[in-house]
């Protein structure tokens, strides 16, 4: 089912109130956005914004039509999915998409546990960065995300799964780091550091909580930006760079020794990873391995 997708364009507008934001979140240009609310208000002969200043609001036109598009855009993905089931499309076929940090330390025991409790059921996962995931799940390319960005991307539904910790790490004989514990303005800028790409769920939320700490990324001593935490970690273990880390991609390289977390007084970067897809219902096979990763959560260490 191919719906139209003014109307997607249309309820994220009316959300954020914002046609700039809007386009981020849908992943396209915001002429594209301005276009498409032109031919729905063409169409229906009447306007659905207004400026109040410089603030966009609804009009009593765009309230009425804002509340119904929720609902037919839930009843709308519900419908597609059930369909899917009926046919078959969706029974032995599940495609997700995976941030790149999940995919390569949280995901494959359960992706093991799963094909073991539901067997000959064809799985395919793309990893790619947090945006990336949902671009994919907006274009329903992808049945089911989960990420580790910030939430907040009003086309689609991010429901909490595992919590998160972001450490500060370095390979263990870096004699920079010789102390138990650090303030973070006393030794962030003594440090060569390595970071995520733009666009990395990690790399988001370190930039946002070092911004809250006062400390803007450009004003520090970026060595490389690498594209994944594997890439990293290997980096770190020839240099003496440091590198901002979820604690689930270094679980081997602490007890091995290879690396250590350099202790933060009053400093840390908690977060969840999200199970993420499109506002509506999920039935057949992406609700089942949804309800499954949440029973099973507790086991990914075990």
């Amino acid at each position: 089912m191919d719906f139209d997708f003014r109307l997607k364009v249309f309820y994220v507008a009316a959300h954020t109130l914002n046609f700039t934001k809007a386009a981020s979140e849908l992943f396209i240009s915001q002429p594209a956005v301005s276009k498409n609310i032109q031919e729905i208000e063409n169409s229906i002969g009447t306007a659905l914004f207004e400026r109040l200043g410089n603030r966009l609001a609804l009009t009593p036109a765009g309230k009425i039509l804002y509340h119904h598009a929720q609902i037919i855009l839930e009843q709308y993905n519900l419908a597609t999915y059930q369909i899917n089931e009926i046919i078959g499309k969706e029974n032995g076929n599940l495609l997700l998409g995976i941030s790149t940090t999940i995919s390569q330390y949280v995901i494959p025991k359960m992706l093991v546990a799963f094909n073991q409790h539901f067997p000959q059921n064809e799985i395919k996962v793309i990893q790619a960065n947090s945006k990336r995931v949902e671009q994919l799940l907006i274009k329903n390319e992808i049945h089911l995300g989960i990420t580790e960005g910030l939430p907040d991307n009003r086309s689609l539904k991010f429901i909490p799964y595992i919590k998160d910790e972001i450490v500060l790490v370095t390979r263990c004989n870096n004699t920079i780091c010789n102390e138990d514990k650090y303030a973070l303005n006393d030794i962030i800028y003594k440090l060569v550091l390595v970071f995520r790409e733009t666009g990395s769920g990690t790399r988001d939320i370190i930039d946002n909580k070092l911004k809250e700490a006062g400390i803007s990324i450009q004003h520090l001593h970026t060595e490389i930006t690498l594209s994944s935490s594997e890439s990293i970690k290997r980096y770190l273990k020839y240099s003496h760079a440091a590198a901002f880390l979820s604690i689930h991609a270094i679980q081997e390289e602490l007890k091995s020794g290879e690396l250590k977390i350099i202790e933060l007084d009053n400093f840390c970067i908690e977060r969840y990873f999200y199970i993420t897809h499109l506002v509506g219902g999920l039935t057949g096979l992406p609700l089942k391995f949804m309800n499954f990763i949440q029973l099973h959560k507790g086991k990914i260490y075990s």
